[in-house]
């Protein structure tokens, strides 16, 4: 019955089958009989070869089949270009989409709706602007696809004048220009804006309310992210992944470890097969919760992990004092053939620095370089100087400092002027208060560092004017904080507060402890 039916329709079996399939091996055996009984030889074949092979993200390999295209036509740039634009090479897409006009092909609404996407994915918007005129003047109606990518090519670089304009040219309700533009205001810290636009909507999707728990985690609005969130489950919407790593994210700045297990109950129940992303976003909620070991038992679990796992979880351990255990983590990550980056690095050498273990800190700081060809960030120099800092070894750390190639930031001076403090150098820690006072002459945080540095030394006076300088500027100085839950309800207390509700009861109870 399956054979008459392909001889039926006088397509080739090789070609029906490949519309069929997903898996990378049997696009490759399809591939080979292709090439074999001289099929592939027709652009329409070789553009079906193509579009499996992004289907399944084999990119490269589309890639080969598209430059053995003696004269591509639009189908076969069209899945190029998307693929392209997936793999992460929009700057690939929008070479080929100008060879695909100079070859003199007309594009269509497919073409118009990947290179607007590449346009986005890299900001290029002075090229989205172009294309924009190139459909107006050929008097292509837009659809509903070519409208959203329009929209969120132009919201995602900024252009939120232009993102509304094109917006309300269509007649009908647009739920994914409205989530752009939603995503748009976000971006941009425009958080009421972007709340205006989502309640006006008539319709929403989850995309729509993921936006909003995403752009609100981003701005640092965590409460009202997992209010929206509650919002969204009693909408009786769809959850999506972005809403749940979102919330997740939340829950761990919040120090919400209720509302956070309640997220993975859910996503146990709800998902066959959860993505390495959101478990890594599980592992990160614990971790910053306080309860590493319950992440460390999720990371356990995961059949995959990638990377950037591998830096949550080592890096939760580094926050939480455990450095032997780190180190472990980092030897079986490399056993387990996945090469460090950047970040894994930063989570080490941190792990050293609360160890105090400078000697092991400076072994894996030279082989960054030296064996997996790392260049060092200032990130990494701020957490040498840090440990040497801490360590005693001012002099080193300073020496350190030396060999930058890039000029040391606010972050490396205020390192040293912390080490400075702690061992008492104080000829070294007003140096680099001055070179901090450069930078950042508007940090309140600098300032209050070196009242505290004056004050150990004797110089009381000296003190006192920086405190004075710091109020008479109106400074800014961060405040101790702590976040704790009770009962599903994030509590907040910062130092000397007395705006919290409460705070009559919870001071009689410290003057009660203290009285004992």
């Amino acid at each position: 019955m399956v054979s008459q039916t392909m001889a039926s329709s006088r397509v080739p079996v090789p070609v029906t089958l490949l519309q069929m399939c997903t898996d990378f091996k049997e696009i490759g055996q399809l591939h080979a009989r292709l090439v074999v009984s001289g099929l592939i030889d027709r652009r329409v074949n070789a553009g079906r070869l193509i579009a499996s092979y992004v289907a399944c993200g084999e990119t490269y390999e589309a890639l080969s089949v598209f430059h053995t295209i003696p004269y591509p036509d639009v189908f076969a740039y069209n899945n190029i270009i998307r693929g392209l634009t997936l793999a992460e090479c929009p700057h690939d897409s929008l070479l080929l989409y100008n060879e695909l006009l100079q070859g003199n092909l007309t594009p269509d609404n497919h073409t118009y709706t990947y290179v607007l996407k590449a346009c986005s994915r890299v900001k290029a918007v002075s090229e989205g602007k172009q294309l924009h005129a190139q459909i107006i003047k050929v008097g292509k109606k837009p659809d509903g696809y070519i409208h959203g990518s329009m929209i969120n090519m132009y919201a995602n670089s900024g252009e939120m004048g232009c993102a509304e304009r094109v917006l309300a040219e269509f007649s009908e309700e647009n739920v994914h220009g409205k989530n752009s533009v939603i995503t748009g205001y976000m971006n941009r810290g425009e958080v009421y804006v972007a709340r205006q636009v989502f309640n006006n909507m008539s319709t929403t999707d989850s995309a729509s309310w993921s936006a909003m728990i995403t752009g609100y985690a981003r701005n640092g609005m965590h409460t009202e992210a997992l209010v929206m969130f509650q919002e969204m489950i009693a909408s009786k919407v769809l959850i999506n992944e972005s809403a749940l790593v979102s919330a997740l994210s939340a829950c761990g700045h919040l120090g919400a470890l209720d509302q956070g297990r309640w997220i993975h109950a859910y996503v146990n129940k709800n998902t066959n097969k959860i993505s390495v992303n959101l478990s890594t976003s599980i592992i990160d909620m614990y971790a910053r919760c306080g309860c590493v070991e319950f992440g460390y038992e999720v990371f356990k679990s995961m059949p995959e992990k990638d990377v950037v796992t591998w830096g949550v979880i080592i890096h939760g351990f580094a926050t939480h004092g455990l450095a032997e255990k780190c180190f472990q983590l980092f030897d079986e990550m490399v056993a387990d053939g996945t090469q460090p980056n950047e970040v894994i690095y930063v989570a080490i050498l941190t792990a050293c620095s609360h160890a105090g273990l400078v000697d092991l800190g400076r072994l894996y700081f030279n082989q960054m370089s030296s064996l997996y060809n790392i260049r060092p960030s200032v990130e990494h120099y701020g957490c040498m100087v840090d440990l040497l800092g801490r360590a005693g070894r001012l002099a080193e750390a300073e020496e350190l400092i030396s060999t930058m190639v890039e000029e040391p930031n606010a972050v490396i001076w205020g390192a040293l002027l912390a080490g400075c403090r702690i061992h008492k150098d104080f000829r070294l820690g007003e140096y680099a208060f001055r070179q901090l006072v450069k930078l950042e002459p508007d940090s309140g945080e600098r300032y209050k560092l070196a009242t505290h540095l004056l004050a150990d030394r004797g110089e009381r006076e000296r003190a006192h004017k920086l405190r004075k300088e710091i109020q008479d500027r109106n400074l800014e100085v961060t405040q101790g904080l702590s976040l704790i839950e009770v009962d599903g309800e994030i509590h907040e207390f910062v130092a000397s507060d007395v705006d919290h509700k409460k705070y009559q009861e919870i001071y009689s109870v410290f003057q009660g402890h203290s009285v004992q």
